[in-house]
C-alpha cells in the first residue's frame, strides 16, 4: 500500500515540475509559427516592391497571397490574442506586433510599408481569430504616385 502512495506522490511531483516546461514549450511553438508567417509577409512584400510595377487602371494589380498562422490554445501551443501590422507614418517599413494569450508580446519590423485596404490611408492591418488566414498583398499607387503595398483579406 505504501508503494502505491509513494508512486502517486512521485507522479504528482513530476507533473508539477514539468508543467512550467510544457507552458514554455507552448509559447515557443506559437512564437515560431507566427514568426514564420511574419517572415513570409516580409519576403513577399519585398518581392512585390523589387520585382513588380504598378499597373494602369483596368489591368490586374500585382499581388502575393500569404497564409498567416494564428495558433489556438492547446497543450502544445499558446493562442494568439492580438495580431497587427502597423505602417510607420514617415517611413517605408511596418511594425508587426502580436500578443499571445499568456501575455507574451513580440514586435518585428517588416521592411516595406503595408497599409490596410486603402493605398491613401495609413490604417493598420489587424487579424483576429485563430487558424490559417489568407492575406493578399497588392501593389498599388498612393496619392503621390508612389508604389505601396495594400493588405486585404482573401
Amino acid at each position: 500500500m505504501i508503494r502505491y502512495v509513494l508512486a502517486v506522490m512521485l507522479t504528482i511531483a513530476l507533473l508539477a515540475i514539468s508543467i512550467p516546461a510544457i507552458d514554455r514549450g507552448a509559447t515557443m511553438n506559437s512564437e515560431r509559427q507566427v514568426d514564420a508567417s511574419l517572415a513570409e509577409i516580409d519576403d513577399e512584400a519585398t518581392s512585390l516592391i523589387e520585382n513588380e510595377e504598378t499597373t494602369p487602371d483596368g489591368h490586374p494589380d500585382p499581388q502575393r497571397v500569404v497564409e498567416v498562422t494564428l495558433p489556438r490554445s492547446t497543450l502544445t501551443s499558446e493562442g494568439v490574442d492580438h495580431f497587427e501590422l502597423v505602417p510607420h507614418e514617415n517611413g517605408n517599413y511596418t511594425h508587426a506586433r502580436y500578443v499571445l494569450e499568456d501575455g507574451t508580446t513580440r514586435e518585428e519590423v517588416i521592411s516595406e510599408k503595408i497599409v490596410w485596404n486603402d493605398p491613401d490611408g495609413n490604417e493598420p492591418t489587424e487579424l483576429g481569430g485563430t487558424g490559417d488566414q489568407r492575406l493578399a498583398l497588392v501593389l498599388l499607387e498612393d496619392e503621390r504616385g508612389e508604389p505601396i503595398i495594400v493588405a486585404r483579406r482573401v
